[in-house]
């Protein structure tokens, strides 16, 4: 019997299966609410004539991927251009085949890697059209039904030159960050969130959290271990699974995980 692809419109996150499932496990988990009238499940047929796939670049050599309206909780994709090959991390909800092309047209994709299972969206259509080498943390593997990892990390796991995955845990246990060097930036994942001012790049205020719908902050254990990594790493921009703050550097944010240390699991923001 042959596998197919099928999407779950609530969160989001693509299955391998036989038959459209019954549920979603990411839906089911504590992080997430299933949905009110039950589940929807998409084939790649269906969702193709139903959203409509977007891009643009938001800095030199860095591509946003979205999609029209949005599916599930709608996380942004991001693809990195560099010489050595190209570095796809989270995936949009759905790359048509004229982002499919496009992406062709920078080079195409080396690696793929989500930061955690909320941000795996579509990597897998980037797998089958170019060959991508997929990167995983090994705590997140059990998330893992449509991508095919050949680089399971533990702690580091470095892509390119100057591009490097960091484990740190917390909003799920394999979270990982992707740091660009050069460029100055961080991919964190839901490791942090961005509240933005009108423009949509400049943060104003700044929080962490464990579960953002169900409303819970991480332990002061978590907060540390946030900070640990981010303390190694030089960057004056993030990109968080949906926003990009262009004023947040290191300062910022540990500046936030000081004061998380300080006071009772909160989750929420701190004006900058």
């Amino acid at each position: 019997m042959a596998l197919s692809y099928f999407v779950c419109t609530n969160c989001g996150y693509w299955q391998q299966r036989y038959a459209a499932p019954e549920s979603c496990l990411v839906c089911l988990d504590v992080r997430h609410v299933p949905p009110e009238n039950g589940w929807e499940f998409l084939t790649p047929g269906e969702i193709d004539g139903r959203v409509e796939s977007r891009w643009e670049e938001v800095e030199e050599g860095i591509w946003r991927f979205t999609v029209e309206p949005t599916l599930g909780i709608g996380p942004v994709g991001y693809v990195i251009v560099r010489p050595e090959g190209n570095v796809a991390f989270e995936g949009a909800d759905w790359y048509s085949d004229a982002a499919l092309d496009h992406i062709e047209s920078l080079g195409g994709v080396r690696y793929v890697a989500p930061s955690h299972p909320h941000a795996q969206g579509a990597l897998w259509r980037l797998q089958e059209r170019f060959g991508a080498e997929g990167a995983v943390q090994r705590e997140d593997l059990v998330w893992v039904s449509t991508l095919s990892v050949g680089l399971p990390f533990d702690d580091r796991q470095e892509l390119l030159p100057g591009l490097t995955l960091h484990h740190v845990g917390g909003h799920f246990d394999g979270q990982s960050m992707l740091h660009h060097e050069a460029a100055g930036q961080l991919f964190v994942g839901d490791a942090l969130k961005v509240e933005l001012e009108e423009d949509g790049k400049t943060a104003y205020a700044l929080s962490c959290h464990k579960a953002f719908v169900r409303r819970i902050p991480l332990t002061h254990a978590e907060v540390a271990g946030y900070r640990k990594v981010y303390e190694a790493l030089d960057f004056d921009g993030v990109f968080t699974t949906f926003e990009q703050g262009k004023n947040v550097g290191r300062a910022e944010v540990l500046k936030l995980l000081d004061y998380l240390l300080q006071t009772k699991p909160t989750m929420e923001p701190m004006p900058l």
